[in-house]
């Protein structure tokens, strides 16, 4: 007669396993909500910075003014367009719309120095702002900052504006 062995797990190992792996999920999650947030706002920051930099870019290959204007009360959704009557806002009739954005929600922009409602390009390139002009993006502990130098030339830093 042969003896067969037990293969498996008993009920007591089955549930040390469990509660090891439930110490460990405890353990995790909070660090991967930071994760997602720090991903969240790195993301806002170089997206406004790619559209910032993508309106610069058409304003001198269209030889127009292209403006980044925020939509609605803060900048956490935004368009870029060419502005015909230069009044900063998109008209249908006469604008061309080339990009719209939206962040995600849970995102907070604050404006740093004089940035108002939009940011324009002359055909040049040169963006009609001053030099500590910016956007502060932030969620949770997490912030980014969207800062010009003087010549109008965006940068993504982690430190404020200076």
């Amino acid at each position: 007669m042969q003896i067969r062995k037990n293969s498996g797990f008993t009920l007591l190992e089955a549930l040390i396993t469990v509660a090891v792996l439930s110490i460990l999920v405890a353990l995790a999650v909070p660090s991967f909500k930071e994760m997602m947030d720090r991903n969240a706002v790195t993301s806002a920051a170089n997206s406004l910075l790619s559209s910032v930099l993508m309106a610069r870019s058409e304003a001198v290959k269209r030889e127009q003014r292209v403006v980044i204007a925020r939509q609605g009360s803060d900048w956490k959704s935004w368009q870029v367009f060419t502005d015909a009557n230069n009044n900063g806002t998109y008209d249908s009739g006469t604008d061309e719309l080339i990009a719209e954005h939206a962040s995600d929600e849970g995102l907070s922009f604050s404006k740093i120095g004089n940035l108002g409602n939009f940011l324009s390009f002359s055909p040049r390139g040169r963006a009609s702002l001053q030099a500590d002009d910016g956007l502060k993006i932030a969620k949770g502990s997490h912030t980014r900052y969207l800062c010009f130098s003087t010549t109008g030339r965006p940068r993504v830093q982690e430190d404020p504006c200076s």
